[in-house]
């Protein structure tokens, strides 16, 4: 029989559909399987991921393969999960969709060891009215420096009867652009020629990791709900520099899994000093069949899920007034002229200087004339001049850019 935990060795952050185990070094550790699973009713393969609890935090999560990983469905369903990489088993998706109405039950077998999740109904889930945004403040630095921005909300209608329970995640992606982009090459001995920019325009990408529930309680009729999802701060975020995306994910979920999402959420915000309230096991709906006392880690999610996407401008933020980003770029401008005794035999040269500072680090990316000769050579950081240092410069898909 395992031993009881006082203090839990572990705290949960979901990313969207990921579990990242925290470690805390414990006397009396033990290692606990932890469970990651998501089925839903898009047409999309499903992974459940396999772990185990870590006590040292230089020590990678062991990752429980061999496993046999399967979702029976009350609807006669009975779906096997293959193990596409170590720990992490994934349903065909030609084979396998959920369906709102149906019951599943997780299935794991380790070895000898046997477990199963609770049954779990995946509920419908109300479409997704609109996606908006409204200028708005917050405080930043534990609280002493107020940061001006937008905050963006989610508005669903809400078919009343009994209590509703919804969950939302988002994917943030962000345009950007070199503000010193290379459009110029240094030959040697003072030429220069234009060159096409590469690398001017690049994506990045961001999910969600807040923990985001909503209990809707039992009532007659319709209720339009609004959710606000995510605060961002205009002048210090350069999320909406050029041009932003974000694609709102909304879940139904059951009463046990909002519980789930609520106290873990309370356990992963607690700060403060001894006398506060300490971490404890943070219950989910999976079960040794094997060993009844053995305490396992996460939840068997089963949730419909409706999407959509919203586009915010430069253009949108100026409209309100609010404090624009700006890059905060280590520019050069050199030349010989600089230096005492310009031309004479102690000045450098421009390729002394043009050596000299594309070995710290620093990119050429455009010259400065007096008249037609050549006067300096500019020099920016690298992360100034070529994005694809910090994003990608492959153009989503589903991206559109907006006048």
């Amino acid at each position: 029989m395992h031993k009881s935990l006082p203090v839990i060795g572990i705290l949960l952050v979901f990313l969207t559909t990921c579990i990242d185990p925290y470690p805390l070094n414990l006397s009396d550790y033990e290692s606990l399987l932890v469970v990651e699973g998501l089925v839903t009713d898009r047409n999309a393969p499903y992974t459940i991921k396999l772990s185990r609890t870590f006590s040292d935090k230089d020590n990678e999560p062991e990752k429980v393969t061999g496993a046999l990983v399967e979702v029976t469905g009350d609807d006669g369903s009975n779906v096997l999960f293959s193990e596409s990489q170590p720990g992490v088993y994934t349903s065909d998706p030609d084979r396998f969709r959920g369906i709102p109405g149906t019951t599943y039950v997780l299935h794991i077998k380790t070895g000898n060891n046997e477990y199963a999740s609770d049954p779990v109904l995946m509920q419908p889930v109300p479409d997704i009215d609109t996606i908006t945004f409204s200028k708005d403040r917050e405080f930043i630095n534990d609280g002493t420096e107020e940061a001006e921005g937008i905050r963006m909300y989610v508005t669903s209608t809400v078919k009343q009867g009994n209590a509703t329970y919804l969950r939302w995640a988002f994917e943030e992606t962000w345009k950007i652009e070199s503000p010193y982009p290379i459009a110029y090459q240094y030959l040697g001995h003072g030429n220069v020629i234009s060159i096409p920019v590469k690398n001017h325009i690049c994506w990045k990408e961001d999910v969600s990791t807040n923990i985001i529930t909503l209990s809707v309680p039992p009532g007659a009729g319709q209720r339009t709900i609004t959710q606000p999802l995510t605060f961002i701060d205009t002048k210090r975020s350069d999320r909406l520099s050029e041009q932003y995306s974000i694609l709102v994910k909304q879940y139904s979920i059951s009463a046990q899994e909002y519980n789930f999402w609520d106290n873990l959420k309370q356990v992963s915000e607690e700060r403060g000093d001894i006398f506060d309230k300490q971490p404890c096991f943070v219950s989910g709906n999976i079960h040794s069949l094997t060993h009844k006392q053995e305490k396992v880690l996460g939840f068997f999610q089963v949730s419909s899920v409706t999407e959509k996407r919203y586009y915010v401008t430069r253009k949108d933020i100026i409209a309100l007034h609010l404090p624009l980003y700006r890059h905060s770029c280590k520019v050069v401008e050199i030349g010989p002229v600089d230096f005492a005794n310009p031309g004479g035999p102690r000045a450098p040269s421009f390729d002394d200087l043009y050596n000299r500072y594309t070995g710290m680090g620093y990119v050429f990316v455009y010259p400065l004339y007096n008249g037609l000769s050549l006067e300096r050579l500019a020099f920016a950081t690298i992360k100034c001049a070529d994005c694809s240092v910090t994003a990608n410069p492959e153009k989503p898909d589903f991206w559109i850019d907006l006048p």
